[in-house]
């Protein structure tokens, strides 16, 4: 963590050197940069990488436009179980306006493999298990748990996203390299942002139970994502007990070796890929849809465990495209389509050769679920490679 600590004193420097700005009003704290560097030590190997692998609706995001479309985005900590009372609310899903839910059903019906969570993949003597996974807590998991186990105690070996093992050296190269998430050089998006805007976005944070003086250090597409997360959902202490770390251990268990399908920093690199003052200037666009309360994040939840995850996003994406906002919606729509190729087809793609290579005639996979639909998802891609897709009702 030297590296670290020489950024921050860097920071502070720098920071003093400026004179005073309207840190002073929205830190809470008489020194912000000690008290960033504890934090960071505390939960930036910990938490920052949760939100991967999660589906759509949680994490689609071409650093933030998608994140505002899906809203329930969890970049820092989310929760079910616990949490899903505390939000509780709504289904959404009841009252879309007919016309759109007919726009939504059609394309579900044009949409391959739309529908459902578990499958199967047959080619001669070769057999994949594919379950899409979410990675938040939730007691519901159980059934799901128990009906991969045998499958998994069966199996050659167990694809996730990432195994625990390549978890850990993420977790560490995240703690090693907090620039890949947080700004910390140079001025804070207090001092990168119009006042009016930075106001804003501070409410934002206080509202989601982060920090003003936090929010301002963090990237703004890490910043995005964790806004989108309501504060009921933070009151979990096993949140990213999700069903893929409990397919995990069910491995484990049995014996079964673990593998991962991808370098899991490639998606930090993606969401990074854009400069600093490109995801200030979105980050600015999208503050009037940073806001995802209960009733958003408890249709997401319903939507998943319904096998419907793909019409959520299909409903949230049609909202965004619908929204009165100053970007023309040509240029939504290609953000979009940005952003599902750099986060899910991209990866979904590379994954093929992945599974192709791993020894043995029966595998387990177990992906977020949003990787599995769509003409370009996991199960359209195995189907390409001449497997025979078939659901595996739960």
């Amino acid at each position: 963590m030297t590296g670290l600590y020489t950024r921050l004193r860097r920071l502070r420097a720098a920071r003093a050197l400026a004179g005073p700005s309207r840190a002073g009003s929205a830190g809470q704290a008489p020194d912000p940069g000690l008290q960033f560097g504890r934090w960071m030590g505390q939960r930036l190997g910990s938490q920052a990488g949760r939100w991967m692998g999660l589906p759509l609706a949680e994490r689609l995001s071409r650093r933030l436009a998608v994140a505002a479309v899906c809203g329930a985005s969890a970049a820092l900590t989310v929760a079910a179980g616990p949490a899903a009372a505390a939000c509780s609310g709504t289904d959404l899903r009841q009252d879309i306006p007919p016309a759109l839910q007919a726009e939504i059903d059609a394309e579900m019906a044009r949409t391959p493999f739309a529908h459902g969570l578990s499958w199967i993949a047959t080619r001669g003597a070769r057999r994949l298990h594919i379950i899409g996974t979410m990675h938040l807590n939730d007691p519901r998991h159980g059934p799901l748990v128990a009906h991969m186990t045998p499958a998994i105690e069966a199996a050659d070996a167990l694809l996730v996203e990432v195994n625990q093992a390549d978890k850990r050296v993420m977790d560490k190269s995240l703690a090693d390299q907090p620039a890949m998430v947080f700004i910390t050089e140079g001025p804070t998006l207090i001092d990168r942002m119009q006042p009016q805007d930075w106001d804003q976005i501070a409410e934002l944070a206080r509202s989601a139970g982060i920090p003003p003086f936090m929010a301002a250090k963090m990237r703004p597409w890490f910043l995005g994502m964790s806004l989108a997360v309501p504060r009921c959902a933070r009151t979990s202490p096993d949140v990213s007990d999700g069903l893929d770390m409990q397919l995990l251990r069910v491995a484990a268990d049995a014996g079964v070796p673990a593998l991962s399908l991808e370098d899991p920093l490639s998606v930090f690199r993606t969401l990074n890929a854009d400069p600093l003052e490109d995801q200030i200037e979105e980050l600015r666009s999208y503050i009037t849809l940073m806001r995802v309360g209960p009733d958003e994040f408890h249709t997401m939840l319903e939507s998943y465990f319904e096998g419907e995850i793909q019409a959520f996003a299909t409903l949230r994406i049609r909202q965004y495209l619908a929204a009165d906002l100053p970007i023309p919606v040509a240029e939504r729509q290609a953000q979009i389509d940005e952003a599902m190729a750099a986060l899910l087809y991209d990866r979904n793609r590379a994954w093929i050769p992945v599974i192709e290579a791993t020894a043995g005639d029966l595998l387990v996979v177990a992906v977020g679920a949003a990787h599995l639909p769509g003409e370009a998802g996991l199960l359209a891609l195995l189907q390409a490679q001449g497997y025979v897709i078939e659901e595996a009702p739960l």
